[in-house]
């Protein structure tokens, strides 16, 4: 017997024990077109999985990346709010006694109260309004303004 043949027989029976110990190899070996599409199965798949890994390890450093900045945000928040006099005032603190109180004739006395103060603060800058255009119309009747001379003002204060 020379070399070749001893080898061809060793390779030969290595296979055939293997085919034997794995049978769907041998399955799929012996029928091609369903091999084929487990193939391409088992391929799409192991690219779906890596893709998916990916967008796990992703969001993970953008959740990591992301997190001291979304920690600092109510402090900067705070900080830029006190600076620029923005968020807290009286009507801030009327407006969360008015949501604590239940449905009751106080809570109503209390809308109609806040409501007056709008009525009488919108006056007040509508007069100051009137004056800075110097229209004598608003002057006689402050509190009854059409969209008319709200437009009219609006263009004088353009100009």
């Amino acid at each position: 017997m020379d070399i070749s043949a001893s080898i061809e027989h060793a390779l030969t029976n290595y296979f055939s024990q293997w085919l034997i110990a794995h049978p769907y190899l041998a399955w799929t070996l012996a029928h091609p077109l369903p091999g084929i599409g487990l193939l391409l199965l088992t391929i799409f798949s192991l690219w779906g999985l890596i893709k998916a890994i990916g967008r796990g390890i992703e969001q993970t450093w953008l959740f990591l990346l992301t997190t001291p900045f979304r920690l600092l945000q109510p402090i900067f928040g705070l900080m830029w709010s006190s600076i620029c006099g923005i968020g807290h005032n009286e009507h801030s603190d009327e407006q969360l006694n008015l949501r604590s109180l239940p449905n009751s004739p106080e809570r109503i006395d209390d809308i109609i109260d806040r409501l007056e103060s709008l009525r009488q603060e919108q006056d007040a800058l509508l007069r100051e309004l009137s004056t800075l255009a110097g229209s004598a119309s608003l002057k006689s009747n402050p509190g009854a303004i059409s969209d008319t001379q709200y437009q009219n003002l609006y263009a004088k204060l353009l100009k």
